[in-house]
């Protein structure tokens, strides 16, 4: 009796490095901070909360939007409690627009003080990633840039092998010096939706890829060790 031909097929994409495999351990960097999760421990007259996060310094981090929907969509928002229970608001994000999700993975800027200022990767898309709003939060949110890649995996879909571009962030490493953030990629290939030299959808080697932040609103792409500046995001 022959054997299926996908799980070969399959083999053959993970071979050539289309299919992203176990996180890399030797790439430099620290992964995001694992703050606590949940649903929701707010109930509020105007907000529909889609998730929150804990941020260990007695504030909360919460993804919603409006109850009457708005062509504003998603936001970001950081609170706290008053004396009373009442919400406080500390900090509101700017809005998703027409994205479906804006879900953080959080980078603290020093990593042994998770409580302090922290680099918010938002992914952004609908079924699949359209990449990572960046943010720098301290006593607010400061839009830095957008990371414009996604996470390439090969899935088998009813006999047919498909590209699926999922969040790029849970294998982002950060190496932070001094001002600047060194993004590096724990997984095999990254998918560029843009590679900042006029070519599009393009996936590539996680190795040869290094994505540059700093807090003043610099961003640059540097491929194969030609650095790239960015736009600002207007």
């Amino acid at each position: 009796m022959p054997l299926p031909w996908w799980p070969l097929l399959l083999l053959l994409l993970l071979a050539q490095g289309c299919v992203s495999r176990t996180d890399d351990a030797t790439v430099p960097g620290h992964g995001p901070h694992p703050f606590v999760q949940f649903d929701q421990n707010v109930s509020h007259d105007t907000l529909l909360v889609q998730t929150s996060f804990v941020l260990g310094d007695s504030s909360n981090l919460m993804v919603a939007s409006h109850v009457e929907d708005t062509f504003e969509g998603l936001r970001l928002y950081r609170y706290t409690f008053g004396p009373d229970s009442s919400v406080k608001l500390l900090a509101v994000s700017t809005p998703a627009y027409d994205s479906w999700t804006l879900l953080p993975t959080f980078f603290p800027v020093d990593h042994t003080a998770p409580q302090g200022p922290l680099w918010v990767m938002a992914n952004m898309g609908g079924k699949e990633s359209w990449g990572q709003k960046l943010m720098l939060l301290d006593s607010a949110f400061h839009d830095i840039g957008f990371l414009d890649m996604a996470l390439p995996e090969r899935v088998l879909e009813e006999d047919t092998v498909r590209l699926k571009r999922r969040s790029i962030a849970p294998h982002l490493r950060l190496d932070q010096q001094g001002d600047t953030a060194y993004w590096r990629f724990a997984c095999d290939s990254v998918y560029l939706y843009d590679d900042q030299q006029g070519q599009q959808d393009r996936i590539v080697a996680a190795h040869r890829v290094l994505f540059i932040s700093t807090s003043t609103g610099y961003t640059a792409l540097q491929v194969d060790g030609s650095r790239r500046p960015m736009k600002p995001l207007p």
